[in-house]
């Protein structure tokens, strides 16, 4: 099918009106366009290699972006899982859902899936028409398929607040990309200058960088949960404090889970030169219950696969400096 055609398919689609939808979203559900504009930033990412979508690999970066754009447009009352549009998007011409082995895909079933769970009993994940995804993998075609579905499911103030998503998600890509480019020593003629993106795409390209890195999990402690819906336990925490170095190195981060983080940040737990985590006396003392943070001392951290992007010794230096007697 031409780009033309799909682009009228995707300006049809089918979305249920409502109460709570807005004039934003032109008064009716916002849940299918709003996956299929994550979906093509993941295609622009290069996340997304072939038509078919896992719904174990790809989801959890998949659900990061379609949060992001939901919160653009949606009121901060009402939530939804990604699961919903995910199954919905089966009534479409240009989508289908891959059932599991012995499982059946009715329009019933599809009904009553409303979490990520329900979705995997049923679905290895999802398929997109060839064409389809050939098309959003130029970036002619992409632009085209991105300005089909702002301008026939949102108004022109929403248009605008996703533009501006969609933009942010690239340059935190672009941005996540140079800071492995830099950790690698790759010269600097050859990486795009890095402070030349918003603060906003700063943030998420830093945090992509460091819990992807990590695999979403603790480096001191260890945990690592991701709920079916894509959200991890650990933030991207800085060695050296961004409010005081403005230092998004990735050797100058690590993936900390929130207690670990908190503790980190108040300078009561660290990290050693053969990395191995170091536990401040005061974290000790009587009046606290440091549960099984007093047992971390001694154990090695957890790094990620690639060497080069383990903390800076550098950076845990001068963060030992200040840890609490």
């Amino acid at each position: 099918m031409t780009l033309q055609a799909y682009c009228a398919q995707l300006s049809g689609l089918t979305r249920a009106p409502g109460a709570v939808w807005t004039d934003l979203t032109l008064n009716r559900a916002p849940h299918k366009p709003l996956l299929l504009l994550a979906v093509m930033d993941m295609v622009t990412r290069g996340a997304l290699k072939s038509r078919f979508i896992s719904i174990m690999e790809e989801l959890v970066e998949l659900n990061e972006l379609f949060t992001d754009y939901w919160r653009r447009v949606v009121p901060v009352t009402h939530t939804s899982s990604i699961a919903f549009p995910f199954s919905r998007l089966h009534t479409e011409p240009f989508w289908r859902l891959v059932p599991k082995a012995g499982a059946e895909i009715t329009r019933p079933i599809i009904d009553s899936i409303a979490t990520v769970t329900q979705l995997r009993r049923v679905v290895l994940g999802a398929e997109m028409d060839e064409e389809l995804f050939l098309h959003m993998s130029s970036v002619a075609g992409r632009a085209g398929l991105q300005q089909a579905l702002l301008r026939s499911c949102f108004s022109e103030e929403a248009s605008r607040f996703l533009s501006e998503e969609l933009g942010i998600h690239t340059e935190a890509f672009i941005y996540s990309q140079a800071l492995e480019a830099v950790a690698h020593n790759v010269p600097a003629s050859e990486t795009p200058r890095l402070e030349q993106y918003r603060r906003v795409a700063r943030d998420q390209g830093f945090r992509r960088a460091v819990v992807f890195t990590y695999n979403h999990r603790c480096a001191l402690c260890g945990l690592r949960i991701v709920t079916p819906e894509g959200h991890t336990a650990v933030d991207a925490a800085h060695i050296e404090p961004w409010s005081e170095t403005k230092n998004d190195d990735i050797r100058n981060g690590m993936a900390l889970c929130k207690l670990c983080h908190w503790t980190f940040d108040e300078w009561l737990i660290g990290v050693s030169d053969s990395y191995t985590v170091i536990v401040s006396r005061q974290l000790r003392q009587k009046h606290n219950t440091a549960s099984f943070l007093a047992d971390l001392a001694g154990k090695e951290v957890f790094g990620p696969e690639d060497r080069v992007l383990w903390p800076h010794q550098g950076y845990l230096g001068k963060h030992r400096k200040r840890l609490r007697a």
